[in-house]
């Protein structure tokens, strides 16, 4: 069975992606390249770089490994309703410039003029993250 990506990042995931990207009111345009990278142009016409992938618990041998696939991204985001980071890779993303998100996070920080410094928060203004332990 061939495969479109190395990341095992499933079709139906990708095509999600695209239909909430095609719907979000700050997007203006995105394409794809090598399959799950997103180049995608905001309203503002900045473009950022996203690298989609569907890591369960996205830790930081995967964030490595995305870096060195994909050297120019910008920001990582897993795929899955379930899918979470690992404390230790949203901190290494802090400190290296690049987003670590869940594909909701990711939607809130499109409407924000810093898309990486987006911190989705509860009702009392809290930082709501989605660790993981691996």
């Amino acid at each position: 069975m061939s495969r479109r990506n190395d990341w095992n990042v499933k079709y139906s995931s990708i095509l999600f992606f695209c239909r909430v990207l095609k719907s979000h009111n700050n997007v203006n345009y995105f394409c794809r390249s090598r399959d799950i990278l997103f180049h995608i142009t905001r309203h503002d016409f900045t473009e950022i770089k996203v690298l989609l992938v569907d890591e369960y618990v996205l830790g930081i041998a995967a964030l490595h490994r995305a870096v060195d696939e994909f050297p120019s991204l910008e920001y990582i985001v897993t795929a899955g309703r379930w899918n979470g980071y690992t404390a230790e890779a949203k901190k290494y993303g802090i400190r290296n410039n690049i987003g670590i998100f869940v594909i909701d996070e990711f939607l809130g920080a499109l409407n924000w003029s810093e898309p990486i410094r987006y911190v989705k928060t509860d009702n009392d203004g809290h930082p709501v993250y989605r660790y993981k332990i691996a």
